[in-house]
């Protein structure tokens, strides 16, 4: 068949499906070496060339990694803007390292792409971006079923396709490099250990790397909970004082029909009250416990389709949603309050031939209101009912050539309750053999975010988004 031709049915199927994404799938044709060979170990490289692009109906200023907590209320400035970019920065690099004893197989994976962007970085004329990080990590698995695992890697919080390992994660088919609402992950520093209980069940614990989001409005003076980064950190960004690692947990079972998990996340937060008179007992560190509990499961029908549910509820856990909600605010007496929060996601996955899949997907977060009132009567938290949010919805008025100024009218203090969003796209596969593989995708992606009610205003946002990627994918 020709490409022409091919090209024509897939845009009929985008006309009647909406729009699809693409499979990130090793090629079934293992014809010919697939690895090199140095020493010991088997090298395998990994990676695909994309080029790609996306349109919103409000501007976000944002790269093929939506914000979504971001999106603009509907008539505020941004939010009158569509917003088009071309990308080549989701393409990906790495290496795969495979080395076996009598009684332990060893792993180490790197993975890489472009999607950070540094003091230096613009789109004017070179386009400048940073190479960054995703993962790097070196794993040693035991035949007697313990494994451990240390580095950069996903969290274990993400639900699993199989076991409990790195490399076995369930990741949405979407073309966005932000996933979708309602998927809990992290990518970040974390030793792993684990052990295989029998052929269908494990057990494991995480040590993760700890940060804390934060929310306030009206906050009172005195207290502390991050600073600008320092040494081989972003000054630009502040980062929280942690106080110990995040701990998560997990069981999971395959008892015959699907991928089971419980999962448990255990967090502690830190802030310095500063008080140099001593009227409220001086200055001193202060700790909170926060954590939550979730579950997962993913399953296979035959070979037409999978379905992955999961979810997490607790307090605390907002940074571990794709949205990034906050983690914790502030109350009227400077002490530090984690959020009551709830994450859910369900993914459909349709595979109509060898060279389509098509996927739906929906999620939800939800923050819950966290606020209290000052001796002088004022609304202090996260979405406290007592502050105007009359300016979310004016337009700004500019002071500059580039330079938005302040609301013409009214003030924005609007904290975001809710997102919920749907997900549909396709991926294509033109080609896969031992030349790699070369595919192409769409998207649509419709977002919805409910802000908690203030004075004044309710404000609302939504955002339309279409996606186009066309990767071709190493053997």
């Amino acid at each position: 068949m020709s490409l022409p031709r091919i090209c024509g049915i897939g845009a009929a199927l985008a006309i009647a499906v909406g729009a699809m994404p693409v499979h990130a799938q090793t090629p079934s044709d293992t014809t010919g070496p697939t690895t090199l060979r140095y020493k010991g170990v088997q090298l395998t490289p990994i990676g695909f060339f994309a080029a790609e692009a996306i349109f919103r109906s409000g501007n976000e200023t944002a790269d093929m990694g939506s914000s979504f907590n971001g999106i603009p209320f509907n008539h505020a400035t941004n939010g009158q803007m569509t917003e088009f970019r071309w990308s080549g920065r989701q393409s990906r690099i790495g290496m795969l390292a495979e080395g076996k004893t009598s009684d332990v197989n060893y792993t180490g994976y790197w993975e890489a792409d472009f999607l950070s962007a540094g003091v230096t970085s613009n789109s004017n004329e070179s386009n400048s971006y940073t190479l960054r990080v995703r993962q790097i990590f070196g794993q040693a698995a035991l035949t007697n079923g313990f494994t451990i695992a240390g580095g950069q890697m996903w969290s274990m919080l993400t639900t699993n396709k199989t076991g409990v390992g790195p490399r076995g994660e369930d990741v949405p088919l979407t073309i966005d490099a932000q996933y979708a609402v309602g998927f809990n992950w992290a990518r970040q520093a974390s030793l792993r250990l684990s052990q295989k209980m029998s052929s269908h069940s494990w057990i494991a614990l995480s040590i993760e790397e700890p940060e804390m989001t934060f929310a306030a409005r009206n906050a009172p003076a005195g207290f502390v909970i991050g600073q600008p980064g320092g040494s081989q950190l972003n000054q630009l960004t502040n980062y929280s004082t942690d106080l110990a690692p995040d701990l998560v947990g997990k069981l999971a079972f395959e008892p015959g029909f699907g991928h089971w998990e419980i999962k448990a996340l255990g967090r502690v937060f830190r802030e310095r009250l500063v008080d140099p008179t001593g009227v409220n007992g001086g200055s001193q560190n202060q700790h909170f416990y926060a954590g939550g509990i979730g579950a997962g499961v993913f399953m296979q029908f035959a070979k037409s389709a999978d379905l992955t549910i999961s979810g997490l509820y607790g307090r605390g856990i907002g940074r571990y949603g794709t949205s990034q909600l906050p983690d914790a605010t502030v109350g009227a007496d400077s002490s530090l309050i984690p959020i009551r929060a709830a994450q859910g996601m369900a993914e459909l996955d349709m595979h109509a031939s060898p060279k389509l899949d098509i996927y739906l997907i929906g999620g939800v977060e939800y923050a819950y209101r966290e606020a209290s009132v000052t001796a002088a009567g004022r609304g202090v938290g996260y979405g406290s009912p007592l502050l105007a949010n009359n300016g979310c919805d004016t337009e700004t008025a500019a002071t500059g050539p580039f330079a938005p100024g302040a609301p013409a009218a009214g003030t924005c203090n609007a904290d975001t309750q809710s997102l919920a969003q749907g997900n549909i796209g396709f991926w294509y596969r033109v080609y896969r053999g031992t030349a790699g593989t070369f595919q192409w995708g769409l998207q649509y992606s419709h977002i919805v975010k409910h802000t908690w009610d203030g004075l004044g205003d309710h404000p609302t946002a939504s955002d339309n988004m279409g996606f186009f990627s066309m990767r071709y994918y190493l053997p």
